[in-house]
């Protein structure tokens, strides 16, 4: 008897729960009827988004870099390394993990050698995000932002 009213009760709760999926919510739709899964590039274990355009030493990058730093210092990056702001590395949209760059700096002609172990929400004409490191040695901590143009030098499958 136990047992059935547990079951009864918990049938009534569970009818009631708003964790059901009601039937026009888009859960409810078979698998068959969802849009299809975009493409993902797996990188060391980690599943990251696929590079938009490949980027070459013939074909550099001019945008603006910001930086950062102490807030996501010890967090894990996109590339599942630990995020070390006193490092040479950066965020970009879409170059692939462990590409080596330099950031020239068009104003000042400056230029730093860092390597990518992130991803970034890079808004409107952003095209690199430095580590404190990075930026220090370019000289844009005080500013945050700099006129630069970004050169691959090595990618991960290159040899040296």
């Amino acid at each position: 008897m136990g047992t059935v009213l547990s079951l009864t009760v918990a049938a009534f709760f569970f009818a009631n729960s708003t964790l059901t999926v009601q039937a026009y919510t888009p859960l409810a739709r078979p698998a068959v009827t969802l849009p299809p899964a975009a493409p993902r590039e797996v990188t060391s274990g980690i599943v990251t988004k696929p590079a938009k355009k490949p980027v070459t030493a013939f074909n550099p990058l001019w945008g603006l870099a910001t930086w950062y730093g102490k807030v996501l210092n010890g967090r894990h990056t996109s590339s599942g390394e630990r995020f070390n702001m006193m490092a040479m590395t950066c965020a970009h949209k879409t170059l692939p993990f462990g590409t080596v760059i330099r950031v020239v700096d068009l104003d000042t002609d400056k230029s730093v050698v860092v390597r990518v172990t992130d991803r970034g929400e890079l808004p409107g004409n952003h095209v690199v995000d430095l580590s404190y490191a990075a930026a220090r040695e370019l000289g844009t901590l005080k500013t945050g932002v700099a006129h630069v143009r970004l050169e691959v030098i090595g990618t991960p499958h290159s040899k040296p």
